[in-house]
């Protein structure tokens, strides 16, 4: 069943007030863009009417974020409620594509806030609709179903393409909970609507497909075959690669039901053909997976382990787009959309404020007590509102470390753990088969997977100590080319994964005076980082020379290297984006925070030289015996 990420944003849920509900067309956006720009008209009105146009049709979320908000500052200007709440629905919508799901959330609600005060009917069942694939998403069911079902209370006075949308996502929640009968019945009303209407080909491609796979589920395979054909006719006639490459593979599981094997490979090698040429590395895992079925029911055990290999690697590999992460901050994003309701208030409540201190201001000419009171209230104002600011600085940082303490955990944590689901499948067929030797080669995929989640630990461990300053430092004449030397033997296993040399030239009369564990997690976060952004088959060597008192480590690679604004911020601990690496990898940003407290923790100093498409090196001084 395709999820959320590959068939809700398949389609543009934006509702206007004057304007038809219309898919995302990046041509029509760059054409408005060159309206706008041109500034033929300045009438305020129209020039909302642009940005709405213009935020609607971009594909870019970026892009996309940006007008929403050139939106969102017009029509505060302007006091209009009802583009309010277009820009905070665009704004959300953006966000959600980002993957930062808990501001999407809080502008959600902002934009069902505003539709529900201007009483804007559309707006309240677009918004309802929105949350609703958000929480879907995250995989919060119940959530999902509520908002869904609120929206399509306002549609059903409308055969709508928002409502067969709506309907459409109403009853992939209800399949996803196995409420099969449910989720038919919300699929065939969205299809009759689809074809009453006869403007979204892709709509109706996508619901007959989830047609097919209930079917499939209800063990009625002959129906199931023939609603996911149709899909598949569809979607080519529109070029939906992506759609294509789907439903191929399921078209593939019910001829593998059938026991028709030979037609279910082939149908698998057209959505891996399809998903190759265009990059769809999900559906590349997916096809990986049952094609490994498909030749172990056809005894050719050789081939299914080569294809389960891939399906392991490419598992391990892509990022979960931190969706769990943002799952323990929805209350806060409502909280926050509760807060900034209250922030909204005090700010008209400061203007009149202002105009009524002003006047004071004239009266104290002559009534100078007057004036003398009006003044020492305004200061003690003052005194509160910069108690408050200091108040919200300080919940601010917490919620940051918050954010980043949650989502090591369900990121990281979940994608070294998961890893093991595919592993232990093959491990059981393996000791059923008495083939030892395949499985030492998947020893080394446990390996590599408890040397992650061991690596993660150490971190997490070690930053929490230090956020409660309980880190005990302890320093002694240490051995460079000894502390040296474990670091890498530490790492052996992911620098052969990604066949990437690691030599070191260290002297062995080189000494310094540093508490080992935390220049020793220094030293495997920096080779980590390195080997996380070296292309397979690249270099990473580490040297070290004694210098005015110093010994200076220097961690050099040939990786895809940075640019000198990203490499400015990279020891920013309020900095929280985050880096793939060139196998896919994810991180925080956690390692280099580390390092960077653990040498000043040691008397010593941390650099970073690095050029785009040439590798960077880290310079460590810490201070010699």
């Amino acid at each position: 069943m395709p999820t959320k990420s590959s068939m809700c944003f398949v389609f543009m849920l934006c509702v206007t007030c004057m304007l038809p509900s219309v898919a995302q067309d990046q041509a029509i956006a760059d054409s408005l863009i060159s309206v706008l720009e041109s500034r033929e008209t300045k009438d305020d009105t129209t020039h909302l009417r642009l940005l709405v146009w213009i935020t609607q049709n971009q594909n870019d979320p970026k892009l996309k974020l940006e007008y929403a908000e050139r939106l969102m500052e017009l029509a505060r200007d302007l006091e209009n409620l009802e583009y309010l709440h277009h820009a905070y629905l665009h704004q959300g919508q953006s966000y959600r594509l980002m993957g930062d799901f808990d501001i999407a959330i809080y502008a959600l609600f902002k934009a069902l806030d505003y539709a529900e005060r201007c009483d804007f009917q559309k707006g309240v069942a677009g918004a309802n609709t929105a949350l609703g694939d958000v929480y879907s998403i995250i995989g919060d069911n119940a959530n999902a179903v509520n908002f869904y079902n609120k929206s399509i209370g306002y549609l059903r006075s409308n055969d709508s393409t928002l409502l067969a949308n709506t309907l459409l996502n109403l009853g992939d929640e209800y399949y996803m909970a196995k409420m099969y009968d449910l989720a038919l019945n919300c699929f065939e009303e969205s299809r009759s609507i689809y074809e009453m209407l006869g403007s979204d080909r892709a709509g109706l491609g996508y619901n007959l497909g989830n047609i097919g796979l209930v079917y499939a589920e209800l063990d009625q395979l002959a129906l199931a075959e023939e609603n996911v054909r149709s899909s598949i006719k569809i979607l080519a006639e529109l070029d939906d690669h992506y759609g294509r490459a789907i439903f191929l593979t399921y078209l593939s599981e019910i001829y593998q039901r059938k026991g028709l094997l030979e037609e279910a490979r082939n149908l698998a090698d057209s959505s891996m053909a399809i998903s190759k040429r265009y990059g769809l590395k999900t559906e590349i895992r997916d096809n990986s997976l049952r094609l490994a079925d498909i030749y172990a029911m056809n005894a050719d055990f050789e081939t299914a382990y080569k294809f389960h290999q891939q399906y392991v690697k490419l598992k391990d590999s892509i990022a979960n787009n931190d969706i769990f992460t943002r799952i323990e901050n929805l209350k806060s994003a409502f909280d926050l959309a509760k807060k900034q309701s209250e922030v909204d208030l005090l700010k008209v409540e400061k203007q009149n404020q202002q105009i009524v201190i002003t006047a004071i201001v004239i009266v104290s000419l002559v009534l100078t007590v007057l004036a003398i009171v009006v003044f020492s209230y305004y200061r003690s104002k003052a005194r509160i509102n910069r108690i408050l600011e200091d108040q919200k600085s300080v919940l601010e940082s917490l919620n940051r470390t918050k954010d980043k303490y949650f989502s090591i955990i369900s990121h990281d944590l979940r994608g070294s753990v998961s890893s093991f689901f595919g592993i232990s499948r093959m491990i059981k067929y393996l000791i059923s088969e008495g083939k030892s030797k395949q499985l030492l080669e998947l020893a080394d995929d446990v390996d590599q997977s408890v040397e992650r989640l061991s690596n993660l630990l150490d971190n997490l461990l070690a930053w929490a100590m230090q956020q409660q300053g309980q880190i005990p430092t302890d320093p002694e004449k240490h051995s460079v080319k000894q502390m040296v030397d474990e670091t890498i033997d530490t790492l052996v296993n992911l620098s052969a994964g990604k066949s990437i040399e690691v030599t070191s030239a260290i002297p062995q009369s080189l000494y310094i005076w540093v508490d080992k564990n935390t220049i020793m997690t220094v030293l495997r976060n920096l080779l980590s980082n390195a080997l996380k952004f070296t292309n397979e088959g690249g270099k990473v060597k580490v040297s070290a020379a004694l210098k005015d008192g110093f010994v200076t480590i220097e961690v050099k690679d040939s990786g895809i290297g940075m640019d000198g604004e990203t490499a400015a911020k990279l020891f920013n601990h309020h900095e929280t984006k985050s880096t793939y690496g060139t196998a896919g990898e994810r991180g925080l940003g956690l390692g280099l925070q580390l390092v960077d407290e653990f040498v000043s923790l040691n008397n010593g100093k941390v650099s970073v030289k690095s050029e785009e498409g040439k590798g960077t090196t880290f310079c460590v001084a810490l201070p010699s015996v």
